[in-house]
């Protein structure tokens, strides 16, 4: 898999966890009748996996709906920082290639 490819990932990845936020929000402000407020900081809350207990779902729908937007949330997450580790060693280890062949 080369680096654009590898980009391209990246972008859709980043994207898709910008489209989450905005899913999560208005999930959580039509199935708990959160305020928009409420609802961006808890979505942001789980997404980061931080989980201050300060705002949870009271709903059954809520609480399944909070569990399931977690695992997306998270591993999509976890996708992304994979991707920019992968393009970062990548683009480390063309600049050592380089500066190696510069010295010879």
């Amino acid at each position: 898999m080369g680096m654009k490819h590898e980009r391209r990932l990246l972008v859709v990845a980043l994207f898709s966890m910008l489209v989450l936020m905005v899913f999560g929000t208005f999930l959580f402000q039509i199935v708990e009748g959160w305020s928009a407020l409420n609802a961006f900081y808890f979505t942001a809350m789980t997404m980061l996996t931080i989980g201050y207990g300060d705002i949870a779902p009271m709903t059954p729908a809520g609480k399944i709906s909070s569990v399931l937007f977690g695992f997306i949330a998270v591993g999509i997450g976890l996708y992304s920082v994979n991707l920019i580790a992968r393009l970062a060693f990548r683009q480390r280890l063309e600049d050592m290639k380089w500066m190696t062949r510069r010295i010879k």
